[in-house]
């Protein structure tokens, strides 16, 4: 749902007892999203602050004990327990995964594209917060934003037998008229199930960037005129 501020500028909504949060697609590729995330902030959690990370597509971790400027710390996913912290990524047809504990005591962002996924952001992050907690997958809410979707994600065949050789045919579309397409969403919420998240607690917001590029930014629609979204979750706000 919308809430808050002018209408079409972002999204909230619930992961567990935390509060998850996405902008939408903005007047100009150049628009700051971040400081959308700074105006909701300010709406939902007067002084709530934010830290994010500088995404390599890969699958480190940063645990956020405040918030960060630059230079980032070069990670793909952001992890805190402080509450009043809203951790973020950016994203534009990559998917961006939210996490929270059933206490409200962690929550984490995660960017997984295809690069990210195959190296298992995921996977590292719920690892990272088991170690580092002892909070287990069964204990997590996790909510998958909006992404580019398996109708739209069409790669080359070399890719394509990359990833089927890697984690099966069952996310790879093999389609008579065109290249093949990944469903990425599909393999990321293999990878939460995997390692142990309840499916009940799992949300989704079941939207194709591509698709909806009038609602978001889409780099497949756009290019290199694409901007970024900002998806995250704050403790304590809301």
């Amino acid at each position: 749902m919308t809430a808050g501020g002018p209408p079409n500028r972002w999204e909230v909504f619930r992961v567990g007892p935390a509060t998850g949060f996405t902008t939408l697609r903005t007047p100009s590729p150049t628009d700051d999203p971040l400081g959308i995330v700074r105006e909701l902030l300010d709406e939902i959690a007067s002084g709530a602050e934010l830290a994010r990370v500088h995404q390599v597509h890969g699958r480190e971790v940063y645990l956020a004990e405040g918030p960060t400027s630059l230079p980032y710390p070069r990670a793909d996913a952001v992890v805190t327990d402080r509450k009043g912290l809203a951790v973020v990524v950016l994203t534009a047809d990559c998917l961006p995964i939210l996490l929270a504990d059933e206490g409200g005591s962690v929550a984490g962002a995660i960017h997984a594209g295809r690069r990210g996924a195959l190296a298992d952001a995921v996977g590292a992050a719920l690892e990272f917060i088991e170690r580092r907690f002892g909070t287990k997958p069964a204990s997590l809410f996790a909510h998958v934003g909006p992404g580019i979707g398996p109708c739209c994600y069409e790669v080359s065949d070399a890719i394509a037998d990359e990833l089927a050789g890697r984690r099966g045919e069952r996310f790879v579309s093999r389609v008579p008229d065109g290249g093949p397409r990944l469903d990425l969403p599909g393999l990321v919420r293999h990878q939460l199930l995997a390692r142990g998240v309840n499916p009940a607690r799992i949300s989704s917001s079941d939207d194709c960037t591509r698709c909806r590029s009038d609602l978001y930014w889409s780099y497949r629609a756009l290019g290199e005129a694409a901007g970024r979204m900002a998806t995250g979750v704050l403790l304590g706000g809301g």
